[in-house]
């Protein structure tokens, strides 16, 4: 005897379903046995927070739970066409019930049971067709445990509700009535991933998920694993409550879908009790897709009471519970408070100013945050130009090194000494060549090579360590026109053995502060050690960096940013000479 179970053209378009419903295809004739299959497709919630029949991803308030008893009525369940050419319904109606329940033992965490009976079927007299075996009246559906969980909830203020879900389908049903998978000793696994959000009165949910089970290959067409959608409209509210949702089961070993449209209604009846029904019809004749379904129960939950508000009466509740608070009491809220439980600033969006450098200006206010400074100077150390210490706008002698007992000028002496060899010029022999008490403040003899020139005179215009060493912007090299400079200042430094020099670098004041510090440095270390390869002593040379930190007479104009980048000398006695 051929046999086919009949299916429906494929079509993955779910509007496309609905516009046409799915108008059925050709049938090729075959030969074969019926291996029983799980032919319920009927998906219902038993914790039904916002629907009966689609996940929402919203499930039972910690502590609460729901018992259900629903029975139903299915026509239309399993057609078989034989090699006459005839259909026959093998399974024409369907009377069942289920005992379900749900409960929601921690917060965001739902789990739930379901156990189908098959109280009786029937169809027509099979008993002409070959391969075929008469279903039992009686049997178990496939026993069914689940889990849900919520990622995302409405009362903690996500935009929508969010949930995975997992059913599993256990060993138990009858196989010979129709009621579990012949492989895999029934065993079946289902997970999804659900949504809902309320829109004014209504509840919006959809889902999607597979139902991973055995194949079965059926005359005509194979029966597994599928992938399940639905969506749903419900209303809200305490009194009578109505929905329309749509189920879809897509095949992914054969090119058919099973679809159905239900609606339902739940009346409540007082003390936790809740009448319900709900009614489908079915647009193919996928195995399992009745044409007409018909179901009603009752069911009873217990809601636990609700939660006192934690963001009142100054009950224990954490910044993320009450974002409309201020915990730290800095008059920046707690949900936009980077730091809730930290007295802050408000310009520093709730957490408190850190000070890097222990100067007493915030980082948020301090130009030179990891250096000490002053709050006049926005937290940069005070310009010092002859580094002795002493702020320049405090320094009496802001180009000469001195002492703040003297305002920043050099201690008085006795009697000038314009050699700086100690012996004062009325003393001195030679008060402008240094040299010692024996020889009356001159030289001794054997000191001075025979090579040794006559110390250089000063230029008319002032001594050579008055010269200022120019460079281009962002460099740090020597031009040819400042090394001539520079072999005059050594040669005067060479005839002054007694003088240390202080060879400070500068910037301007364009680019960043860190690349100008380390800029003006390099400045500093170049003039040196040109000196040091003209001869003079490297112990008389000190090299030091200032950036863009002591201006001649501001940045405001490219003259005076030229002027800014260079590298200038400051003079002091050594009080000896060095050895030669």
């Amino acid at each position: 005897m051929d046999l086919s179970m009949r299916t429906q053209a494929p079509c993955r378009a779910l509007a496309a379903l609905l516009a046409v419903f799915l108008a059925p295809s050709a049938l090729a004739q075959s030969t074969g046995t019926i291996i029983p299959i799980d032919l319920e497709r009927l998906r219902f919630m038993p914790g039904a927070t916002d629907s009966m029949l689609v996940d929402t991803g919203h499930v039972l308030p910690e502590g609460g739970y729901r018992l259900m008893l629903m029975a139903g009525y299915e026509r239309g369940i399993l057609l078989v066409e034989g090699g006459d050419g005839v259909e026959r319904n093998i399974i024409n109606y369907r009377v069942a019930a289920w005992l379900a329940g749900a409960w929601s033992p921690t917060e965001r965490l739902e789990l739930s049971a379901k156990l189908p009976v098959i109280i009786t079927q029937g169809g027509e007299d099979v008993t002409a067709l070959v391969g075929v075996t008469e279903p039992k009246s009686f049997g178990l559906g496939t026993p069914e445990v689940g889990a849900r969980y919520s990622l995302l909830r409405r009362e903690d203020g996500a935009p929508v509700f969010l949930g995975l879900g997992l059913d599993i389908g256990l060993p138990g049903g009858t196989a010979s009535a129709f009621g579990r998978q012949d492989g895999w000793a029934g065993f079946q696994i289902a997970p999804r991933i659900a949504v809902g959000r309320e829109v004014g009165p209504l509840s919006l949910g959809a889902s999607a998920g597979v139902r991973i089970r055995s194949t079965e290959v059926e005359p005509g067409r194979d029966f597994g694993t599928e992938l399940e959608q639905g969506v749903v409209v419900a209303t809200r509210g305490e009194g009578l409550r109505g929905e329309v949702a749509l189920q879809a089961a897509e095949s992914l070993v054969e090119s058919d879908i099973a679809l159905e449209l239900l609606g339902g209604l739940r009346l409540p009846l007082g003390s936790g009790f809740e009448a319900y029904a709900m009614a489908g019809h079915g647009f193919t004749d996928i195995p399992g897709t009745p044409s007409l379904r018909i179901n009603a129960g009752i069911a009873w939950a217990h809601t636990p009471p609700a939660r006192e508000d934690p963001c009142k009466g100054g009950r224990t509740h954490t910044p993320e519970q009450c974002p409309d608070l201020d915990d730290d009491g800095d008059t920046v809220p707690n949900g936009q408070d980077r730091c809730p439980l930290e007295a802050g600033a408000v310009e520093n969006q709730g957490c408190p100013d850190k000070d890097s450098d222990g100067d007493s200006v915030v980082d948020r206010e301090d130009a030179c945050p990891n250096e000490p400074g002053l709050p006049r100077y926005k937290g940069c150390p005070a310009p010092d130009a002859d580094g002795d210490g002493v702020p320049d706008d405090e320094d009496a002698c802001p180009k000469e090194p001195g002492d703040k007992a003297n305002r920043g000028c050099p201690a008085p002496k006795a009697a000038p000494d314009s050699d700086g060899d100690g012996i004062p010029d009325d003393k001195d022999a030679c008060p402008k060549e240094p040299g010692d008490a024996a020889h009356n403040g001159c030289p001794a003899p054997e000191e001075k090579p025979a090579e040794q020139t006559p110390p250089q005179e000063e230029a008319p215009n002032g001594p050579p360590m008055d010269h200022h060493v120019l460079f281009p912007t962002g460099e740090f090299a020597l031009q040819e026109e400042e090394k001539q400079q520079l072999d005059g200042i050594a040669k005067y430094l060479k005839a002054h053995p007694r003088l240390s020099v202080s060879i400070e670098g500068h910037t301007d004041n364009t680019g960043p502060e860190e690349l100008n510090r380390r800029l003006s440095q390099q400045r500093a270390d170049m003039v040196r050690r040109y000196l040091i390869q003209h001869g003079v002593a490297g112990s008389r040379l000190v090299a030091k960096g200032y950036g863009p930190s002591r201006p001649l007479n501001g940045n405001g104009t490219p003259e005076e940013q030229r002027l800014n980048r260079r590298v200038e000398f400051i003079t002091k006695p050594t009080g000896k000479a060095p050895k030669r």
